[in-house]
């Protein structure tokens, strides 16, 4: 049975109250800008905007995904009517590996360092330790990307290691690090 996620505001530190809520198939058009946008401000999201070739349909469906999924969600943050942030939570597919979930997050740079990304996690967490399947959070993160480690160390993320030069990126070799989170 899939637990379900109840909309929440939430107060962040610019005083600004934004609401988090699982994305619909509605948002499929808002939610695609969001995302190019801010991959274009980003240097620790392993993909570029261009990359992105898909269509409205195909959003849907991917966003279609995670309500179907019973160890996946997706959040996204709205401000004002806007998109300004994403987090998904993309449960295994293989009965094996089922009780697991990668995390990734995303959101416009205007609102990074604002405690969004900390409500984000917050409220995934609380949401995957409901869920009778998931039993492990974890994700990958650029080991320069400081306000990011702050905020997975916070949430009590735990070091699995490091794969040295995984992303290159102008030239440039990044090392990736693995943390993970057991929810149960």
């Amino acid at each position: 049975m899939k637990i379900e996620f109840n909309p929440i505001t939430v107060k962040l530190k610019n005083s600004k109250e934004v609401t988090i809520r699982s994305a619909e198939t509605y948002d499929a058009e808002k939610l695609l800008k969001t995302i190019k946008e801010y991959l274009n401000d980003s240097d620790y999201i392993p993909k570029i905007s261009e990359e992105i070739k898909i269509t409205i349909q195909q959003e849907e469906d991917w966003i279609n995904s995670f309500i179907q999924k019973e160890n996946s969600i997706l959040l996204i943050a709205e401000f004002e009517g806007e998109i300004i942030g994403n987090l998904d939570v993309t449960g295994n597919s293989r009965i094996i590996m089922q009780h697991t979930a990668v995390i990734g997050m995303g959101m416009l740079s205007e609102w990074r360092n604002s405690g969004l990304g900390t409500e984000l996690m917050k409220y995934s967490i609380e949401w995957a330790k409901e869920n009778p399947i998931l039993e492990l959070l974890w994700l990958q993160v650029y080991t320069e990307n400081i306000l990011g480690l702050n905020l997975y160390k916070k949430m009590e993320f735990i070091e699995n290691g490091i794969i040295k030069n995984y992303f290159k990126q102008n030239g440039k070799y990044y090392d990736n690090l693995t943390m993970s989170l057991s929810v149960k």
